[in-house]
């Protein structure tokens, strides 16, 4: 059997199969493309070797009845034979953590829109089919790096690794296609089938079909017996009109219509089995003129009784390659089926066997009045049989008993909901590399069919080539085994949940033509799917700017958010960590300096802000990457850096935050003892700084100049003016004033000679440099995070430390808002993507005014590009903003969660709301709490939540994000390459571990 599919042009395009059947046991391994030969006129014999003219014309007109016939095809219909059909790709939905409602509604959703298919007087063939399609991860990559801002050269490398490494596993992705025949393009010849009411189909008028006409033309119908066609615009354009209207009708699926590049997929999948598809031919061949086709696939094969042994040939080798595949029926069911999510059979194919299984399922929707009148005859059938036996003297069986029973009630729910029905067949298809593994997969299915679903699977023998036919898309040969179609309602169809997956991550949506959103870096699995993040799609697809990484400590949060840094970073993001733990400064450490971090004096260069400098012994193994890094601790530099009116936008924002800085230093019931001074001393110096302000512009300065020139309000300047006042009272001898400055005085001059206080007090404060690099890490070696997320039961050391790290929260706010810049790479002017990771975030959320600080952050980080990543142990905090922007009927602020192992169900309890499940739910509380480190729960953009195992691929980030003390030095006792394309990815060097033990271990036991 030889098998050739071709393609037709842009205007008279078409797609048609020769099958070539061999009596022989000699296999034609050859493969024939388009070329040249005589005229022929349409519908004459094909040229070709014979003896007489009598078998060339046998032999021409066997050649076209056996073509399958795929006559044209756009991204909206194809036309196979005179049927022309739709295709619709059905969107996957992960239903992990969906609760009883929501698996109703998914399992009703296919039934509700396809009712409204079935609302004519024709029956309405359709299609059915479930494919698993291997990802074209080197398109991923270049498509991931052409979006980057500035991607560096090992970023780019990075991706096309990460590409590689996706396919060398055989990542693949879940495809559910559903395929609608629309109707018939010749009169009459579509008998009772069709969306159209009546059977009234556009159809094509007699001399539409035009043939070959020239010399080319008619040389490639000799070579093939395929003659070319012409289809009228105008009766495509009434089809496809049509087609649009199942489309609207299907709507309420979700779905997008299948494109043509997919259908040649869809056709190009069966022929293959388990071997992968090269890229379509057509597309680099030549150009489609008129009336040209191009050779789509060709392979060779072997109808054997119980399967199909497909050979596949490498257009540059020519070496063969071998697939076995074979396609078992749905012979019998259970009695009675209640709906179960384990037990729902499209989703239990592809979710509980640990190999692909293809499902194909062809069905008829019957209208209401056909479909009853085919149940009532069924239940009279059953009924006279009964009476027959009754009337012989045989007692009826509990069997046919049974059958009548349930004939009866299809009976009674047809003629009370007067909905219609629908006639299916079910079948699945296994495909491996030999035949004892096919044998081995075909009885593990059946056994796992028969055992959970209590479902019986049979081979049929002898019919695995039609069988294999059935599963190209249009109309389906005529095949024996027809006493295993069902007679059913249509709602059987969604009860297997055939669209349930685990697609997570990101997930490209189309608006108004326009594509928003892209598929990001591989941050890990669902399943067997890989999941895709990149902070910024969020934003891109109009959601929040935030993303939550919750999580205990030693769950795996930082290693993710490390991975995250480094790709984000490198990608061109311009990349601000409030690193208080100094992991994400350890992370820029490793990478620039290598082994070298395991010396006893380095940390005492990095905190003395020496590496990289003449005067370190410490110079970087990777320039490029320290070059593009900056490492500040906060607790070494100036005084004064952190002084509200230095890091607020504008004066009157820096009395605001001076109240907050000051009330978190002090503490609430401190703070209010001596609010009223405090007080006047911020109005008097304000009124200090508007004054010379008004002086300025008097002198005929603008007002941003004069703004530049005077300088700003200081805390110290607050200090010293209650300092001044209290001085005065007890010069003046008010007692009353001294009484209420006495207190002020002696707390705030306190207070500034604090550790992390003195960050905010300076008597000419310095700013911080303007963050120009990839990367900026504030760190703030020798912090203290409080012990309790309660700021009721912080000392006076954690509320200086929480005020902190609250003041850089807002620095960092407001050192990503920068203007527009000039993309280094398409040389345009846009808003460069940025990025703010704050670690140990409860300790800033924990407060209310650390909570409006970070609605504020986030709510203006979208404005300009900026994410924030809050990584934190304490997950209610983040319950409590998003809550409260859904109260002021605002969008929730994060777009995006992961969520790491629980300790307790008190804590999971409260994630939960994160991940858009309510606290009360079990499963959800459960999961978390029996995470595996290094696995979360995620929450996408799309609100879908299910089970991440994060993969960090290479050995390199492995060491690179290790924040144990223990295992990190020996992990990072070696150099990281200079090239990702050195890198060694984990499998690898976990192998290697074994081998290695494996040869130790005969030494150990000599």
């Amino acid at each position: 059997m030889f098998v050739l599919i071709f393609f037709g042009g842009a205007v008279a395009f078409f797609l048609i199969a020769m099958l070539l059947a061999s009596t022989s046991s000699k296999k034609n391994a050859g493969a024939k493309k388009g070329g040249s030969g005589s005229p022929a006129k349409s519908g004459s014999p094909a040229k070709s070797g014979g003896s007489s003219s009598r078998g060339q014309a046998t032999q021409a007109k066997r050649r076209e009845e056996m073509r399958l016939p795929y006559r044209y095809a756009d991204d909206m219909i194809f036309v196979h034979g005179d049927s022309v059909w739709t295709g619709i790709a059905l969107p996957t939905a992960i239903d992990e953590y969906l609760n009883a409602v929501e698996l109703q509604a998914m399992a009703e959703a296919p039934a509700r829109a396809l009712l409204n298919l079935a609302r004519g007087d024709r029956n309405v063939e359709c299609h059915y089919r479930k494919v698993y399609r291997p990802i074209t991860a080197q398109d991923w990559a270049e498509q991931l790096n052409a979006v980057a801002w500035d991607p560096t050269e090992n970023y780019k490398a990075y991706n096309f690794r990460k590409a590689e490494y996706q396919e060398r596993i055989g990542a693949q992705r879940e495809r559910n296609i559903l395929l609608v025949k629309l109707g018939s393009m010749k009169r009459k010849s579509g008998g009772d089938s069709g969306v159209l009411p009546g059977g009234d189909d556009p159809v094509e008028e007699s001399g539409v079909t035009r043939s070959v006409r020239d010399a080319a033309d008619a040389a490639a119908a000799g070579a093939t017996g395929v003659h070319d066609e012409y289809l009228s615009p105008e009766l495509l354009a009434q089809w496809t009109q049509v087609a649009r209207e199942v489309h609207e009708s299907l709507d309420g699926l979700g779905g997008t219509p299948l494109s043509r590049e997919e259908l040649v997929w869809l056709i190009r999948k069966p022929l293959h089995g388990d071997l992968p598809i090269p890229a379509e031919p057509v597309l680099g061949s030549r150009a489609w003129g008129p009336d040209q086709f191009d050779l789509v696939v060709d392979f060779s094969g072997e109808n054997r009784k119980t399967h199909i042994v497909l050979h596949q040939y490498d257009e540059m080798t020519g070496e063969r390659r071998t697939s076995y595949t074979t396609t078992l029926v749905a012979a019998s069911w259970p009695t009675e089926t209640r709906f179960r999510q384990s037990t729902a059979w499209a989703r239990y194919a592809a979710q509980h066997v640990d190999f692909p299984v293809e499902i194909d399922m062809r069905f008829t929707l019957i209208p209401y009045l056909k479909f009853q009148d085919r149940a009532k005859k069924i239940s009279g059938n059953l009924i006279d049989e009964m009476n027959d036996m009754a009337n012989s003297g045989r007692a009826p069986g509990t069997q046919l008993a049974a059958q009548v029973t349930r004939a009866q009630n299809l009976v009674d729910d047809v003629e009370e909901h007067k909905m219609p029905g629908m006639e299916a067949q079910i079948r699945f298809t296994i495909s491996a590399p030999d035949l004892a593994e096919l044998e081995r997969r075909r009885r593990v299915l059946e056994m796992q069919f028969k055992q959970d679903l209590k479902v019986t699977l049979l081979r049929p023998s002898r019919q695995q080539w039609r069988l294999l036919q059935s599963q190209l898309p249009g109309d389906a040969p005529k095949l024996p085994v027809a006493p295993y179609l069902r007679l059913q309602e249509v709602e059987q169809l969604g009860a297997g949940l055939p669209t349930a997956g685990t697609e997570l991550g990101d997930n490209p949506e189309r608006r108004s033509g326009k594509q928003l959103g892209w598929v990001g870096n591989l941050v890990g699995w669902a399943g067997k799917t890989p999941v895709h993040y990149s902070l910024h799609v969020g934003p891109a697809r109009n959601d929040g700017g935030g993303v939550a990484i919750v999580g205990a400590s030693g769950g795996g949060k930082s290693s993710l958010a490390l991975q995250k840094f480094y790709e984000e970073s490198e990608s061109g993001v311009r990349c601000l960590v409030i690193d208080p733990k100094t992991d994400f400064a350890q992370l820029c450490y490793y990478l620039a300096f290598g082994s070298q971090v395991n010396d006893p004096e380095f940390p005492l260069d990095a905190e003395a802000g020496l590496l990289g400098t003449p005067q370190s012994r410490f110079q970087p193994v990777n320039p490029e990457f320290w070059a593009e890094t900056e490492v500040v601790d906060l607790l070494k530099g100036q005084a004064g850096v952190l002084d509200p009116w230095v890091v607020a936008r504008d004066v009157p924002s820096g009395r605001l935050l001076a109240e907050t800085m000051l009330r978190g230093f002090l503490g609430d019931e401190d703070y209010q003892r001596v609010r009223l001074p405090v007080i006047e001393a911020m109005a008097t110096v304000v009124g200090w700084y508007n004054s010379a302000i008004r002086q300025a512009t008097e002198q005929g300065l603008s007002a941003r100049d004069a703004e530049r020139q005077v300088p700003r309000p200081t805390l110290w300047q607050v200090v010293d003016e209650v300092v001044r006042a209290y001085d005065e009272a007890v010069a003046s001898g008010d007692r009353e004033a001294v009484k209420d400055l006495k207190l002020a005085q002696m707390l705030l001059t306190e207070l500034r000679t604090l550790p992390y206080a003195r960050l905010a007090f300076a008597e000419e404060p310095q700013t911080l440099s303007a963050m120009r690099k990839r990367r900026t890490v504030i760190t703030l070696r020798g912090f203290q995070t409080p012990a309790s997320s309660d700021p009721r039961s912080w000392n006076p050391a954690e509320r200086l430390a929480a005020t902190a790290l609250m003041a850089v929260v807002e620095l960092g706010s407001q050192m990503l808002d920068v203007g527009y810049e000039k993309n280094p790479v398409t040389g345009e002017i846009g808003l460069r993507p940025k990025a703010l990771f704050v670690d140990e975030a409860y300790v800033v959320t924990a407060t209310e005014s650390g909570r409006d600080l970070m609605r504020r952050a986030l709510k203006q980080g979208r404005s300009y590009l900026a994410v924030i990543v809050l990584i934190t142990q304490q997950a209610i905090d983040l319950v409590q903003i998003e809550d409260s922007e859904a109260r002021s009927g605002g969008a929730n602020q994060i777009h995006t969660v992961f969520a790491f192992k629980q300790k307790s169900a008190q804590e999971a309890s409260l994630v939960a709301p994160l991940l858009g499940r309510p606290e009360s739910d079990t499963k959800v509380s459960n999961s978390l709490q029996e995470l595996r480190t290094g696995v979360c729960l995620q929450r996408d953009v799309d609100k879908r939540v299910g089970t991440v195992a994060v993969d960090l691929v290479f050995q390199e980030i492995l060491a690179a994000t290790d924040t144990n003390g223990t295992t990190r030095p020996g992990r990072q006792s070696v150099d990281a390459p200079l090239s990702v394309w050195d890198w060694t990815f984990m499998q690898e060097a976990a192998a290697q571990e074994r081998k290695a033990e494996a040869k130790a271990e005969p030494a150990a036991s000599r």
